[in-house]
């Protein structure tokens, strides 16, 4: 299984590991989740007995009941720390409990402070863990923040491509604080009658009995309320892509696949919606040539701020404290507005984008169900088998069009 992958998996996480430790920012970061190795996976027994050795080491004065307890938590961080090698992400763990009486999913699962606790304390006294300094968020959530050391990581590897997260709700959620931490971690509500409800429970039991690399359920995430920016958000997107082109290289039920990408997705979707203008072939290229600036990827940051802003002000200070000069940040601002003089910037235009988003990729995966055809959703993207990727290419053109009243798009394909 995973046959692309898994013939150079240790390679790649030699080279993974030679990065170094993650970094510090908010995407660097995973949360703790209940890992499971998939049933026909060979690794059970290997997987057990080096469980069992660790429990017997860190044991105490637990009961049969506790253990049993114990061992499942066990089991749950060593998954989580194999797969925190490949996405290149710190596993974040609270140090007291009462994240965990908030949290739904620990409650759910049953993941308690105490095991948590007794295993992370034992792997940083044994040096098989890497821990950042500890951080003080909302409500007084402190948090712990672990990477398997290259010593553990050496015996954890092989279990990446094996592991999975049940399929379980609930797979529409609202965040309801400001605070990144907060809101991810502890602050979380069901919507049981919100009207893309349906829609999420029917993708996730289609997408039960099949296997892909950080199998995870699919969920809507919405911030504040249920009605705008929602994103869909699964592990898989999490894998590394860009420093190292892990993502592409997994398979979906053993069968290569490909990446297609909605070209200059959020410009395009605020020309179309707001102008109805088709933006072009090279949209980001476009705006160099008239800022006189040769830098595409300053282009793609700059429009990328300039959408998500509330007003120009806040915009051009949050794109000076990444590093642009103003001169700069003036001269893209002047090019786009040349190329594109209808187009809508520095008015929180970005949430809306967000929602357009996550919606037409959430009509991509349903026409998939109706050809048995797995679409799994990354930003402004799907992966499917390469097989697939005429069927893809053409519902996601066809998809965007209806949204954005007949307006087109441009769609680029990704193969390892």
């Amino acid at each position: 299984m995973h046959t692309i992958l898994k013939n150079n998996l240790s390679d790649l996480k030699d080279s993974l590991l030679q990065l170094g430790l993650p970094g510090d920012e908010y995407e660097s970061h995973t949360l703790l989740c209940p890992l499971q190795l998939h049933k026909n996976s060979k690794l059970h027994y290997k997987l057990s007995l080096l469980i069992d050795k660790h429990v017997e080491m860190t044991k105490g004065q637990r009961g049969l009941k506790q253990l049993e307890v114990y061992r499942q938590h066990w089991q749950w961080v060593v998954l989580n720390l194999s797969r925190a090698i490949f996405i290149n992400c710190w596993v974040v763990v609270a140090l007291d409990s009462k994240p965990y009486q908030r949290d739904m999913g620990s409650k759910r699962y049953g993941i308690n402070h105490a095991s948590i606790k007794a295993i992370v304390d034992y792997l940083e006294a044994q040096g098989l863990i890497d821990v950042a300094a500890e951080r003080q968020y909302q409500n007084s959530a402190s948090i712990r923040r672990i990477f398997p050391s290259v010593a553990l990581a050496g015996q954890l590897w092989e279990y990446f491509l094996d592991q999975e997260q049940p399929i379980a709700g609930p797979y529409l959620t609202i965040n309801e604080t400001d605070d990144k931490w907060e809101e991810t971690m502890f602050t979380v509500s069901n919507l049981e009658s919100h009207p893309d409800m349906d829609d999420m429970i029917a993708i996730n039991e289609f997408l039960k009995p099949h296997r892909w690399a950080c199998k995870a359920p699919i969920r809507l995430v919405y911030q504040h309320n249920p009605f705008q920016g929602g994103r869909l958000l699964t592990p898989f997107q999490c894998l590394a892509d860009r420093r190292k082109r892990i993502r592409i290289n997994t398979t979906i039920d053993d069968e290569p696949i490909c990446e297609l990408d909605f070209d200059a997705h959020h410009l395009r979707l605020n020309l179309a919606f707001n102008a109805k203008e088709y933006a072009g072939d090279t949209p980001y290229e476009d705006i160099c040539v008239k800022a006189g600036v040769a830098s595409r990827a300053m282009v793609k940051k700059f429009i990328t701020v300039a959408m998500g802003a509330s007003d120009e002000k806040s915009g051009k200070s949050s794109l000076m404290l990444d590093g642009f000069g103003s001169d700069v940040i003036e001269r893209i601002h002047q090019g786009a507005l040349k190329r594109y003089p209808k187009l809508d910037l520095f008015n929180g235009w970005g949430i809306f984008a967000q929602n357009y988003d996550s919606q037409i990729l959430k009509d991509v995966m349903l026409e998939g169900i109706k050809e048995d055809i797995v679409c799994l959703p990354l930003p402004n993207a799907v992966a499917v088998q390469q097989q697939h990727r005429g069927w893809a290419k053409d519902v996601m053109l066809e998809t965007w069009r209806e949204k954005m009243g007949g307006v087109m798009t441009k769609i680029k394909v990704d193969l390892p």
